[in-house]
């Protein structure tokens, strides 16, 4: 098994073996009921066992059941991308939610055209300018969610 396969299912295996009140039986229960053996989970969480292993489709509900995103950060990780919570849908209006997704998509866009413009170690004038433009759009979208949030202030 590749390194970074396996550092993934290390991940799995510390988040459900290493469980702070959990036993293996109770969250293979709470997770999947009687649809799989707490037996079934223990060979699924065994890097070494190439006769099971873990669907990625049980992986969101073992998350959930653990209470840890740590698999979902170490995949992440490996694709150079990051994992953070967004608040729940629901706790405000359709137009905070679209201003604070758009928001979180200028600043990807930032990130990005930062990379690229460093990709040589030199940030060429027109570099810079392309840069600068991905920012002003952040700062625009930052702005724009930051006078929505305000419009709800009461005083």
């Amino acid at each position: 098994m590749n390194n970074s396969r396996k550092s993934v299912a290390l991940e799995i295996q510390n988040m459900v073996l290493r469980h702070r009140t959990l036993s293996v039986e109770q969250i293979s229960e709470q997770t999947f009921g009687s649809a799989k053996s707490h037996w079934t989970l223990y060979k699924e969480l065994n890097p070494e066992d190439s006769t099971a292993k873990m669907g990625v489709l049980d992986l969101v509900p073992l998350m959930k059941t653990c209470g840890s995103i740590t698999p979902l950060e170490a995949i992440a990780h490996q694709m150079n991308m990051v994992v953070f919570p967004l608040p729940e849908a629901g706790i405000f209006t359709g137009h905070l939610e679209n201003d604070m997704n758009r928001t979180t998509k200028e600043f990807s866009d930032a990130v990005v055209k930062f990379a690229s413009i460093m990709e040589d170690g030199r940030i060429e004038p027109h570099e810079f300018a392309e840069f600068e433009k991905e920012m002003m759009e952040f700062i625009s979208a930052a702005l724009h969610w930051r006078n929505g949030i305000k419009a709800l202030v009461e005083e």
